[in-house]
């Protein structure tokens, strides 16, 4: 039985469980491991997290099944009628069993309530389980695009959207 509970700064800790038991298994391979450490000291500090949530006004939601936390997302507004996907990870051993399409229909369905009219999301060029998920689940490329991110690291992105 899944369920989903809207996160606040109080889930900061289940958060950055779930993200590193994610992240390294999912990046170190795409981007390196000085790169993947570089990026959660960037993105996923209790500082970095808060202001997130707080400031930047990112929805952050847990996915249980059963009680147990296995995967979170983020969005938030970019501008009228676009919100962006910040964030969508599932635990690994629980990966291609539904949870991730779960995630989506949740966050459709809560932003189909609204003006909303796309959903974007940005997702690294190499990582094609999460392409082929994204085609999946209905997203289209949009564009390209390299961001850097300091310290001499580049996100080098796909730019999808999924009209809701």
């Amino acid at each position: 039985m899944l369920s989903v509970k809207i996160a606040s700064v109080n889930d900061i800790a289940l958060i950055q469980e779930l993200t590193y038991k994610v992240w390294p298994q999912t990046y170190n391979h795409i981007i390196g491991e000085e790169q993947v450490h570089y990026m959660l000291g960037q993105f996923y500090t209790e500082a970095a997290l808060r202001n997130q949530i707080e400031q930047q006004q990112h929805q952050f939601i847990i996915v249980f099944d059963e009680g147990e936390a296995v995967g979170f997302a983020s969005y938030g507004q970019l501008e009228p009628g676009i919100f962006k996907l910040h964030k969508l990870y599932v635990n690994p051993d629980r990966q291609g069993k539904g949870l991730g399409a779960f995630i989506i229909r949740y966050i459709q369905n809560e932003l189909a309530s609204g003006q909303t009219r796309k959903l974007r999301l940005n997702v690294n060029l190499h990582n094609k389980n999460a392409i082929a998920f994204y085609y999946k689940t209905g997203f289209y490329l949009l564009k390209n695009e390299k961001i850097d991110i300091g310290n001499g690291f580049f996100m080098d992105d796909h730019v999808f959207e999924l009209d809701i």
